[in-house]
């Protein structure tokens, strides 16, 4: 099999077969395109990327650092202690020594300092006998804290690794939950809705969790874990995984249909949480509620 674009011998094939080094040059336009079609950045933006430390965030800040010059915007990466019995130092380091050799300033933050946890989460969940899933109480406590870093540190962009293999898993997932409202999230911007919100986008949302791993261990980087709930996958995830399996394109062709479809969802009046101040479309936001249930 031959590379569609030099003719040496393929390695990788997604939408057609490619040698690595026309791998890694095609994976970089993909994600270009996206953004100029999308209008994802514009110019003096100050971008905000979130790493765990995974293929999927290592991807995103690796192919915005080799862009920012280009499309000429500033961006930091931020890293998190979740507080869980997953993370470790290991993690701070790796995506730190990452941060300095592509040129891009390192934040760290944690939930300790943020919420005052003096637990780790799991046994804080359990103590409390908080039904919600743990992936669903740190991904929301995340969500609040990435937010509310960038909106005090001056960015108006908050960038993400999420691919299409997460938005055609979130769909069906939020589709058989009957969530329209979160359905009509799902595109590769989310605009700010609130002064307090800062707008969401997804550089990798036309590319694959395959090519994400592909790309960063081209570039030699090799992928920590930071959550092993996550390595458990739901059954969405592998309903996605069987997909991919028989037709990687599909995937893709997917998320570039769901781009076009217009959700008319009613629209959610965005208020400041009575507690915290934060943007939320309730009296008390979920954290709030969460974090003062006795």
């Amino acid at each position: 099999m031959k590379c569609v674009r030099c003719g040496k011998e393929a390695s990788i094939k997604v939408l057609a077969p490619l040698c690595n080094e026309c791998f890694i040059i095609s994976y970089e336009n993909r994600v270009e395109k996206v953004i100029k079609k999308f209008r994802l950045i514009d110019k003096n933006d100050k971008v905000l990327v979130a790493v765990s430390g995974g293929k999927d965030s290592l991807s995103c800040a690796l192919v915005l650092s080799k862009l920012r010059d280009k499309l000429n915007f500033e961006m930091e990466i931020l890293t998190m202690d979740v507080n869980t019995y997953c993370f470790s130092n290991k993690i701070k380091e790796f995506v730190e020594d990452f941060s300095k050799r592509i040129n891009v300033k390192f934040n760290f933050i944690s939930f300790k300092d943020y919420f005052g946890f003096n637990k780790k989460l799991e046994d804080w969940i359990k103590e409390r006998k908080i039904k919600r899933p743990v992936c669903s109480v740190c991904g929301m406590l995340k969500r609040y804290a990435i937010n509310k870093f960038a909106r005090e540190n001056g960015f108006n962009k908050i960038a993400t690794g999420h691919c299409a293999n997460d938005i055609a898993r979130f769909f069906i997932k939020n589709l058989i939950g009957k969530n329209l409202e979160y359905i009509s999230k799902l595109k590769p911007i989310v605009y700010s809705e609130h002064p307090k919100q800062v707008t969401r986008i997804r550089p990798l949302y036309e590319c694959l969790e395959f090519e994400n791993l592909n790309y960063v261990k081209l570039n030699n980087l090799n992928p920590i874990s930071s959550c092993s709930f996550y390595m458990m996958k739901d059954r969405f995830y592998r309903i996605i995984s069987l997909i991919e399996e028989k037709d990687r394109k599909f995937l893709i062709e997917f998320v570039r249909g769901l781009e076009e479809l217009n959700f008319e969802t009613r629209k959610e009046k965005i208020f400041e949480c009575r507690i915290c101040g934060e943007p939320t479309n309730k009296e008390v936001c979920s954290v709030c509620k969460l974090l003062n249930k006795k």
